[in-house]
């Protein structure tokens, strides 16, 4: 038995001393890293896809890619996408999911099927409502029609059985084509100019700042979830400046509709603070609890306080 167990070791002290041993350890952590981050990386390599497909519209368009634009409540809406042309403004709210995708367009949550497991997901195109009524309000043009996009990833099926008046619900590799479809000029060289300007006082070229107001949104989302009023980094470089005739259009449009909310993901239960993704309602076995739309890549869920 002794001279078993010395063949043993001895064994497993020669292979520990083979290459081999090292480089299957590191594809092991590799392999662990990857689905750690899986939600990440597929966000990520999404959004590269979108900036390359928007790439290709040609010099009379400006993308402008993942915006935060103040909402004038000492907080931020995020924005996947700004399209501006003089053919208009195009409001583009990306969803990287996969499986069948059910809902209606006053439908208050739509529906994700993958292998008979259901998941909710809050309508995006009242999402992108209150990211388009928080634009104009910053860029002071409420009279003029954004264009709403919601672009689900390839890899869903959508599964819609009517069609939608106040936006464009695609496939991510219909963009062009959808935006093509409007060739009416709206905006002079000055508009566009104007526009374009106030946009670029959003765009960060210091990352640590892009990171502070990244996470002030993150924590403005948690914040609202439990009734604390968030804090709000200092950025010396964007100023807004609230149009009345807008906020009194917006307020009119919510008393209507008080299902939907203005500000930083509307009406949304927020951001998975590990991933990024949507945070999402879903029934347990013990009961209806709060969780991240990447599941079962992402496995957070939202404590609730007794």
């Amino acid at each position: 038995m002794t001279g078993f167990f010395e063949g043993f070791l001895t064994g497993i002290g020669m292979y520990t001393k083979s290459p081999l041993f090292y480089l299957l350890i590191v594809l092991l952590v590799l392999r662990v890293l990857y689905r750690v981050k899986r939600p990440a990386i597929r966000g990520v390599f999404g959004e590269w896809r979108v900036n390359r497909r928007l790439a290709k519209l040609g010099d009379e368009y400006r993308i402008f890619a993942d915006m935060y634009v103040p909402d004038g409540k000492d907080g931020y809406t995020q924005i996947d996408h700004i399209v501006t042309s003089p053919y208009g403004i195009f409001v583009i709210e990306t969803k990287h999911y996969s499986g069948w995708i059910f809902g209606r367009e006053r439908q208050k949550n739509w529906t994700q099927v993958i292998y008979k497991r259901k998941e909710k997901m809050y309508n995006p195109i009242w999402q992108n409502f209150g990211h388009i009524q928080c634009l104009k309000t910053y860029l002071e043009i409420e009279e003029l029609e954004m264009h709403s996009i919601i672009a689900f990833s390839s890899d869903a099926k959508l599964k819609f059985k009517e069609p939608f008046e106040t936006a464009h619900v695609i496939n991510v590799n219909e963009l062009k084509k959808v935006i093509n479809r409007y060739v009416d000029i709206v905006l002079s060289e000055t508009e566009l100019r104007d526009i374009n300007k106030s946009l670029e006082q959003l765009s960060f070229t210091d990352k640590k700042q892009k990171r502070r107001v990244k996470a002030a949104h993150l924590k403005s989302v948690k914040s609202k979830q439990s009734g604390q009023k968030p804090d709000r980094p200092h950025l010396s470089k964007v100023e807004f400046k609230p149009n009345k005739s807008a906020s009194k259009k917006i307020e009119s449009v919510v008393e209507l509709n008080p299902s939907i909310h203005t500000g930083p993901q509307v009406g949304s239960l927020g951001y998975c603070p590990r991933c990024t993704h949507e945070l999402v309602q879903r029934n347990g076995k013990f009961g209806e609890f709060v969780g991240c739309s990447a599941f079962p890549k992402c496995r957070y869920t939202l404590k609730k306080e007794a």
